[in-house]
């Protein structure tokens, strides 16, 4: 009769040890996926505080979007750009840094943004005539791909970058 009760509970401890041992190999294969990473830069807006009828400060934001599975990275790998780009910058040039947001993970369907504010006068001919473009890039280290991590390796940089012209802004100021 002991055999039969001690031989019950063995079975009964290698059953619970087999089931917890099969749960946490199958926790194990999900938790590590091949996962669709994409960062998408979703927009620039701008919006005034006038202190004129022509004139004010300018707020430029910028937004990125994880429309894939959560992005993890590490520090240094990746960084939210937001440049401005006057009129006669070359086009293989992005214009001048004005905004910078370096981070290192990003859950899906979560937002990250960068701002910047500067004085605007519609009625100048650098603002109101040939107003700035705002260009917003993500921005990857260039060993990236090669640093053996599938959870930060963008699956679509064709929307890794957006261009807005801030003759948005001088419309804003005409109401």
């Amino acid at each position: 009769m002991k055999t039969t009760i001690l031989k019950t509970k063995i079975f009964a401890l290698l059953l619970i040890v087999f089931t917890i041992g099969s749960c946490v190999t199958d926790d194990l294969e999900t938790a590590v996926p091949n996962p669709t990473i994409d960062l998408k830069a979703e927009f620039i807006i701008f919006s005034i505080d006038p202190s004129s009828q022509f004139a004010g400060e300018a707020t430029i934001t910028a937004n990125i979007i994880n429309i894939g599975d959560d992005f993890q990275s590490g520090a240094g790998q990746q960084s939210l750009l937001l440049y401005e780009k006057q009129l006669g910058v070359p086009t293989d040039q992005p214009g001048d840094l004005v905004g910078r947001l370096d981070f290192t993970s990003l859950a899906a369907g979560e937002k990250l943004e960068v701002s910047y504010t500067r004085p605007w006068n519609a009625s100048s001919p650098a603002e109101g005539e040939f107003p700035p473009e705002y260009i917003l890039i993500i921005s990857y280290d260039v060993d990236l791909f090669a640093d053996g991590n599938v959870h930060n390796d963008d699956t679509n940089n064709s929307n890794d970058k957006i261009t807005v012209s801030a003759s948005l802004i001088n419309q804003m100021f005409r109401g």
